[in-house]
């Protein structure tokens, strides 16, 4: 009897972690989505030549942290790292040369900051980073 428990154990302990890692894989991605928005509306700092973008950067990663703090995180603590960088747009693997875009990079150190006790077997095949990306077009 117990070779049939064991297998469906380790199925049902499967089915629950890889759903809560979706759940959180989600999270992550929405806070990256939501930084790169909000970067992407801030105009060029004024003034600066040529445009340094620095205004977008900051509101890019102020909102990525306010989404991480609405589940308890914040960027550079707990194993997440966030970062909003500025380059030419990439339209079919050719650089735009007119349009700039803001992508933000959310990335969680999994292997050193697990989200739940390790369950034989289940999990060996969580990865040991996760990384979420968004880019957005940002205003000229």
């Amino acid at each position: 009897m117990a070779f049939i428990i064991t297998p469906l154990c380790m199925l049902l302990f499967g089915i629950v972690i890889y759903g809560y890692l979706m759940s959180f894989r989600q999270n992550m991605t929405q806070a990256a989505t939501e930084g790169a928005r909000a970067g992407a509306v801030v105009p060029p700092d004024a003034g600066s030549t040529p445009s340094t973008y620095n205004d977008a950067r900051t509101a890019a990663l102020d909102a990525t942290n306010q989404s991480l703090q609405s589940f308890g995180k914040q960027c550079g603590s707990d194993g997440y790292g966030c970062s909003a960088d500025i380059n030419w747009c990439v339209n079919n693997g050719v650089p735009s040369t007119t349009k700039k875009c803001i992508t933000v990079t959310v990335t969680y150190d999994y292997a050193n900051h697990p989200l739940m006790p390790p369950v034989p077997i289940v999990t060996n095949f969580i990865p040991g980073t996760f990384t979420s990306t968004f880019s957005a077009q940002v205003t000229q």
